[in-house]
């Protein structure tokens, strides 16, 4: 996966939910996205440890895509960073943490038509514009499947 790759982008905001884990743990996060980064085995055992190594790795492997080694350039379209705020803030660590804690605690079901697995969404309760306090506490967290998504924020819409 790391082949011809010599860096990696370290983002600050991670610092949030490092902060979270013990000192141990924290070091254990670091030596496995070193060696994962390194192409060398990984084998993780803590839980929690593992949820934010995938969310680390996820965004590590998305910020490889969008380089050639082969042309040592980045994808065309690629513009130095300036992702809108709203993008950044989604796509973060911080989230996909939020968002695996939330499909988990509801057993990946909607909790409106019970759906179980599929393709589903975590739903923010209060707005995720309006109470930027409440984006990664659980329980303004909801899980929904994509119809019963889409009808919750028609209804939303309409109040």
């Amino acid at each position: 996966m790391a082949d011809n790759k010599k860096s990696f982008i370290l983002y600050k905001d991670w610092i949030q939910v490092v902060e979270k884990l013990s000192a141990k743990q924290a070091g254990n996060l670091f030596l496995s996205v070193l060696k994962f980064v390194n192409d060398e085995p990984v084998t993780i055992i803590d839980e929690k440890v593992n949820d934010v190594y995938q969310a680390m790795i996820e965004q590590i492997v998305y910020e490889w895509s969008k380089y050639n080694p082969k042309t040592k350039k980045y994808h065309w379209n690629y513009q130095g960073g300036i992702t809108p705020e709203n993008k950044v803030i989604r796509n973060s660590v911080e989230m996909k943490y939020w968002r695996l804690k939330v499909f988990e605690r509801d057993n990946h079901t909607c909790q409106k038509c019970n759906q179980r697995g599929g393709v589903l969404n975590s739903h923010h309760i209060k707005h995720f514009a309006e109470y930027p306090e409440l984006r990664t506490d659980l329980s303004n967290g909801i899980t929904l499947c994509i119809e019963c998504h889409k009808t919750e924020h028609k209804k939303s819409k309409t109040t």
